[in-house]
């Protein structure tokens, strides 16, 4: 004798219909609403401190401006006041060409001034200088 459960099991696979499924819905990852802008927004950021960067290191300071005249140096200036003196190129080069003679005394001041003296035996320029 079937039981009463076999009955309705049968019922229930006779009125089955099998059903195609649906496609599993896809993960899609995205990103954070403001990632992209961030990211732009940091690039940026990295771009002007590297043309801050680059301008403070290769454009030359200039003096700040003031309404007072400064004195144009003479050759002469420049050889009393060795210690105390800007050595630019221009300045250099100039006194080099007018007065010869103060532009040696000039550079020797300095060297005396910045250089260690190697009247010493045991002084290090000295046995580089034999060498």
């Amino acid at each position: 004798m079937p039981e009463p459960n076999d009955e309705r099991f049968e019922i229930y696979l006779r009125s089955f219909r099998p059903v195609e499924p649906e496609p599993l819905p896809l993960r899609v990852e995205k990103r954070a609403v403001g990632a992209q802008h961030r990211s732009a927004l940091a690039a940026i950021a990295i771009a002007c401190l590297s043309a801050a960067a680059l301008t403070v290191i290769v454009l030359p300071r200039s003096p700040q401006s003031t309404n007072e005249t400064v004195p144009k140096q003479t050759s002469s200036d420049v050889s009393s006041k060795p210690a105390k003196t800007e050595t630019s190129m221009p300045a250099l080069t100039r006194l080099a060409l007018d007065d010869h003679a103060a532009f040696v005394e000039f550079m020797t001041d300095k060297a005396e001034s910045q250089f260690p003296r190697m009247t010493n035996e045991q002084s290090a320029l000295r046995v580089l200088a034999k060498q």
